[in-house]
């Protein structure tokens, strides 16, 4: 029958459970243990006999440094003795602790050795009685831990491998309470995003009443009527390209040209319909310029190198603009739209219309990208809780068929997982 163990308690369980399994080699282990207790407690006996030895000798006294060195000695080597945890007595028996145990001799032994080194020629000649006494313990405890580690090569092996699973369960634990962190700052930034989303739609909204304003909608309609003139009024213009040879033919100085500017056929490319309003409906310096490019073009000598079809195309248009004035019907209706244009901007700037809207669609943009940022950090948040979740579930299986391989109990591990 399947028993149900929540996370909490399985560590408890399955310990209980290690126990009863490596009975055996856990009391084979404690004697060595309690053994070890006893020495240890005999060898700071020993130091705290040497120590009070040292402070009533007057005999043969040591000189104040050498008598500060021994001090320090045997102060290093109580502290370590006094580090080392003694599985049974000071935590559990496992083999993690009891390689724990033999590592905190071996320090003994380092500081000892390599501090001994050193310090025992100073004070060893009027302390031999001592020196003798704690290498003994020492020897017995080297003794003691090599025992240990023999055992557990030998005789713990199955316990190594059962004790691993143990870490397995912290590990679970932490990943949950992850998943509960996650779920914590997802449901706050969803929470977020609907207020970001509820502001973009009021600002929205106040946007849409501004722009039912009588003359906004007139001023859009004008917008829209001056972009079509614009556009037919580009469209018009075909010259750009033999403006471009010229300039490049100017600046290289291949042609005559010196009653034109570089600069203001640059003007005419570049912004072509700014420029023509601003020089009104005769464009005077323009079909000046016509003029000479014209001239060029037809110049048997062919000095901007134009092909033929192409040459022949803008050659009717220069004929349009120059002979027909084509443009200039055009142009006086661009003017009177931007005109009645600015009028109605007047009425609208006076109520503040304007203002309004421009700050509203400059919130608009600038919320829509945070928006867009805000929700990109919450969809990678998303798959991170996703991927997590996978993982704890996985690894809540695995869990499982590790305990029933190890005690041969089909347990339900029950854990709270956030969602």
């Amino acid at each position: 029958m399947t028993s149900e163990i929540s996370l909490n308690e399985l560590e408890e369980w399955y310990l209980k459970s290690l126990e009863n399994r490596f009975k055996r080699q856990h009391k084979l282990l404690s004697k060595i243990f309690t053994t070890s207790e006893k020495e240890i407690a005999e060898a700071r006996i020993s130091l705290k006999t040497w120590t009070e030895r040292s402070s009533k000798n007057e005999e043969e006294p040591l000189d104040p440094k050498n008598q500060k060195i021994m001090e320090r000695f045997i102060d290093n080597v109580v502290n370590a003795l006094e580090e080392i945890k003694i599985p049974s007595i000071h935590v559990n028996i496992s083999y993690e602790n009891s390689i724990t145990y033999t590592e905190g001799i071996k320090k003994v032994y380092l500081i000892y050795n390599e501090q001994g080194r050193k310090s025992l020629p100073r004070f060893g000649k009027a302390y031999r009685l001592e020196i003798k006494e704690i290498d003994m313990h020492l020897r017995n405890l080297g003794n003691m831990s090599a025992k240990v580690n023999k055992f557990l090569l030998k005789n713990y092996k199955e316990g190594k491998l059962a004790e691993q699973l143990l870490k397995k369960i912290p590990l679970l634990s932490n990943n949950i309470e992850r998943l509960g962190n996650y779920k914590t700052k997802i449901d706050a930034a969803n929470n977020t995003q609907k207020e970001m989303k509820d502001n973009m739609k009021n600002m929205e909204e106040k946007l849409y009443e501004l722009s039912q304003d009588p003359e906004i909608q007139e001023y859009e309609k004008i917008e829209r009527i001056e972009d079509k003139i614009s556009t037919q009024l580009s469209d018009s213009l075909k010259f750009k390209k033999a403006f471009k040879k010229m300039i490049k033919a100017i600046e290289k100085k291949t042609i005559n040209a010196r009653d034109i500017r570089p600069e203001r056929m640059k003007a005419y490319i570049k912004n072509p319909i700014s420029t023509i309003i601003k020089e009104g409906p005769k464009i005077h310096q323009l079909r000046q310029i016509l003029i000479k490019t014209r001239m060029l073009l037809e110049d048997e000598k062919e000095p901007l190198k134009m092909k033929a079809d192409l040459r022949n195309r803008i050659i009717t248009n220069i004929n349009q603009i120059v002979s027909n004035n084509s443009l200039e019907p055009t142009i006086l209706e661009l003017i009177k739209i931007k005109e009645q244009k600015e009028e109605v901007k007047k009425k609208i700037d006076k109520k503040g219309i304007a203002t309004q809207r421009a700050e509203l669609k400059d919130k608009i943009a600038t919320s829509t990208v945070e928006l867009e940022h805000f929700e990109n950090d919450l969809n990678r948040r998303n798959r991170e809780f996703k991927d997590l979740l996978e993982k704890v579930k996985n690894d809540r299986i695995e869990l499982k068929n590790s305990v029933l391989e190890e005690t041969g109990e089909d347990i339900k591990i029950k854990v709270v997982i956030p969602m």
